[in-house]
């Protein structure tokens, strides 16, 4: 398991030590300090956050429940890899959210930030174009579609929706890996940014339906290579 050169600051400071833990495993996730598969050892997890095994273990609980950690009996934990299942039925669920969220922004165009959108797809596309900063382009695309969702003025649905996008991390991180998606990822992006800016809630709609389309026939195929290829078949 990959881990920082330094030991990270103690967190028995936090206000919550158990939250301090998840957040910290979390991101090491989320953002590929930790990838798939990577073995999570609870004495140098403890060492690295500065805490006893105690709230690493509760941590890693929680994060299983959460879907980004897997529990092994007598073998330990370890970071989820990807599962073609479990993909299908994040996905499903995050379409269902959010064509309520797409469909309730529609109907309030004027809380869209318009400048703000074309600001993040002007940064997106350079960013689409460097396949070194993986982080970076995903936090662009993330805060992209959310400032669509967020238009919809529904708070608890946005919060829903941003588990499920973290849920979700492993499986966008991975496709974002594939440079031959990236010309129809930016057709789809620019395809939002005009519907929003013309004010078109069927354009809108439309937009996020060819985006949902792409899965069965695209990248379900593409996952099952790759659960595949880690199950050894």
């Amino acid at each position: 398991m990959p881990m920082s050169a330094s030991i990270r600051s103690p967190v028995v400071v936090h206000r919550n030590i158990h939250e301090a833990v998840v957040d910290g495993i979390r991101n090491m996730i989320l953002s590929g300090e930790l990838e798939p598969g990577d073995w999570l050892r609870q004495d140098d997890l403890a060492a690295e956050f500065g805490v006893s095994t105690m709230p690493v273990r509760e941590a890693l609980r929680q994060l299983q429940a959460e879907g980004l950690v897997t529990l092994h009996r007598r073998r330990g934990a370890a970071v989820a890899t990807v599962s073609v299942s479990e993909y299908e039925e994040i996905y499903y669920i995050r379409e269902v959210l959010e064509t309520l969220a797409v469909r309730w922004a529609a109907e309030n165009f004027e809380s869209v930030d318009i400048e703000r959108l074309e600001s993040l797809l002007a940064e997106i596309e350079p960013a689409e174009a460097n396949r070194e900063d993986v982080d970076q382009r995903l936090r662009l695309v993330r805060e992209f579609f959310f400032t669509v969702f967020e238009a919809s003025g529904r708070g608890l649905l946005v919060r829903i929706i941003s588990n499920l996008w973290d849920l979700s991390h492993q499986y966008r991180r991975y496709f974002s890996s594939l440079p031959e998606l990236v010309p129809q990822r930016l057709a789809k992006y620019h395809r939002i940014y005009r519907a929003c800016h013309e004010r078109d809630a069927e354009g809108l709609m439309a937009a996020f339906r060819a985006i949902w389309a792409v899965r069965e026939p695209t990248l379900v195929p593409l996952l099952r290579e790759e659960e595949d290829k880690g199950s050894g078949k």
